[in-house]
């Protein structure tokens, strides 16, 4: 029998980030569901409260997403970019890659694109 994984957890790192010179990457890992929000609460505060934040969302560690995990994803990402910043997820492990196709949410898995600056991100959803 396989074990259950436990509920999602993140783990913040500053990171250099062209042109304000600062940013973050958040690593995600466990269940992203509804009983994962209060340990992404931080996470989304700290979104909705930073300006222009550049914010890197490593999935790579995720081990179950549902509809509301993907909700929860989507609600962050509409916090960086309403007050500006950018915001990309990579690192999808195959299962959560499928889930984000098969549910027609490019957002979430659309790759970086490259501008003058440095990266940009899509604002598409």
């Amino acid at each position: 029998m396989r074990p259950t994984p436990s509920h999602g957890t993140v783990t913040l790192h500053r990171v250099a980030a062209a042109p304000s010179g600062g940013g973050l990457r958040a690593v995600l890992s466990g269940r992203i569901d509804h009983a994962a929000l209060p340990g992404l609460t931080p996470l989304l505060r700290r979104a909705t409260d930073a300006r222009a934040l550049t914010l890197r969302v490593d999935l790579g560690r995720v081990e179950f997403l549902d509809s509301c995990g993907i909700g929860i994803l989507l609600a962050l990402r509409k916090a960086v970019l309403e007050r500006g910043g950018a915001i990309i997820f990579e690192n999808h492990p195959p299962r959560i890659r499928r889930v984000l196709e098969r549910s027609r949410i490019t957002a979430l898995t659309d790759p970086p694109r490259v501008a003058d600056g440095g990266l940009a991100f899509s604002a598409a959803a």
